[in-house]
């Protein structure tokens, strides 16, 4: 290898290693928790134990238990909009290990009034999710209260 490549090689790689050490080592400890810092919003974590396991998704290692309320089950059967308040809650499993609730949250009365909000399972929030692009994929869903489990809950007895 000639001696220009070597060298530049050389200091390419201790530019590089010290770069990599200064954000290491000037970053959070990997189990430090860290302030959220995600976009307001109003969506609140609702209290699980007064939701209903309406169906499980599962694909691979992931496995997805569907909660919501038994009132916002019986306005969907009866062909009626959700009640503003309504959560829907998606329980996250990997590999059997609960990873994040995803929620979303009735926020008026309009059909496409929903917010949506990452929680860990500490039900602290994602601090870096762009929760706008939750509306952007479930808007295609409008017809179906911004469902894509809309007809498991319409089948749930």
């Amino acid at each position: 290898m000639p001696r220009k490549t070597f060298a530049g090689l050389a200091c390419a790689v201790a530019v590089g290693s010290v770069v990599f050490a200064a954000g290491y080592f000037s970053g959070p400890a990997i189990n430090e928790i860290t302030p959220a810092t995600a976009a307001e919003n109003a969506v609140t974590f609702p209290p699980l134990d007064q939701l209903v396991h309406y169906t499980t998704v599962r694909r691979g290692v992931t496995r997805e238990h569907m909660l919501t309320n038994p009132e916002a089950l019986a306005a969907i059967k009866a062909g009626q909009p959700v009640a503003a308040g309504t959560h829907m809650v998606l329980v996250d499993y990997q590999s059997d290990v609960l990873h994040r609730y995803l929620v979303a949250q009735k926020m008026g009365v309009g059909s496409s009034d929903w917010a949506y909000q990452w929680f860990w399972p500490d039900k602290s929030i994602k601090a870096d999710e762009n929760v706008a692009q939750c509306y952007s994929c479930h808007r295609s869903r409008e017809d179906r209260q911004f469902m894509f489990t809309f007809t498991d809950a319409l089948s749930f007895k």
